[in-house]
């Protein structure tokens, strides 16, 4: 494999000498380590060799690899999230939580002046909080398999779209003479997640796909009650506006 290549596979990544499942993309193998989630979609994943987020020995891994078999890489804690630092264990006064409408329990993380940490202990007046990453100090093992690898542009596009937004299976992606066309779905817009999801696509599929334009399609179609109520409302003002035979009867009557 070389880098920019588009690769599907199959993983498990755990961590810690009695190697926790952290995550993965077998459902059975998540429900038999009890961190199934019924809200996640399990299926391969699409990464890109050489891309940003991959850790050195993944990603040196993958180079060497070969279709269908499995390889197993194992990332020092050094070289994953780091060594555990007591200088990122911190004490913070308990106003700070009232200032900031948060209620302190014991493993919740929070966000304490732009901070990100896990609570560690709560006493009277001031709670504990630990902002080392949560995997500091632990090993990582990373067991995978490729399956393919993703050669077609439109293919491409999709496992990008699958990177940076929830899924890519609704979204209708066509390529003409050089210019990537995207259909996104309904559910995409009015979602909030696809407006900083979109951008971050554009900049994928320019890196990674150079030679093409892109045009992104949103299509929202008139809504046909709406139309028929306006429709009805025209009408009405039509016949408002048209004389009855029975006044023009009378008038006549009149005047005789």
């Amino acid at each position: 494999m070389n880098d920019s290549d588009f690769i599907e596979l199959s993983f498990e990544l755990r961590a810690g000498q009695d190697k926790k499942l952290i995550s993965t993309t077998k459902e059975d193998v998540a429900k038999a380590d009890n961190i199934f989630d019924e809200k996640k979609k399990y299926k391969d994943a699409v990464i890109i060799v050489g891309s940003e987020g991959l850790f050195k020995e993944i990603n040196e891994s993958f180079k060497n690899a070969e279709i269908d078999k499995e390889y197993e890489v194992l990332v020092p804690a050094k070289d994953a999230y780091g060594l555990r630092d007591n200088k990122n264990i911190k004490v913070v006064p308990m106003r700070e939580f009232q200032r900031n409408k948060i209620n302190p329990e014991m493993g919740k993380e929070v966000n304490i002046n732009n901070k990100v940490g896990r609570i560690i202990s709560v006493t009277p007046g001031r709670v504990l909080i630990d902002y080392n990453h949560e995997l500091a100090g632990k090993d990582l093992y990373y067991k995978y398999e490729i399956k393919k690898t993703i050669n077609d542009v439109d293919g491409k596009v999709k496992a990008i779209i699958d990177m940076n937004y929830s899924t890519s299976d609704n979204f209708e992606v066509t390529v003409d003479n050089n210019t990537i066309n995207m259909q996104i779905p309904e559910e995409a817009k009015f979602d909030i997640n696809w407006v900083d999801s979109k951008y971050k696509i554009v900049n994928d599929v320019r890196k990674y796909l150079p030679d093409n334009d892109i045009i992104i399609k949103e299509l929202y179609k008139k809504e046909e009650t709406q139309e028929k109520s306006k429709e009805e409302n025209e009408g009405k003002e039509e016949h408002k506006d048209e004389p009855k035979e029975e006044n023009v009867e009378s008038k006549e009557n009149n005047n005789d």
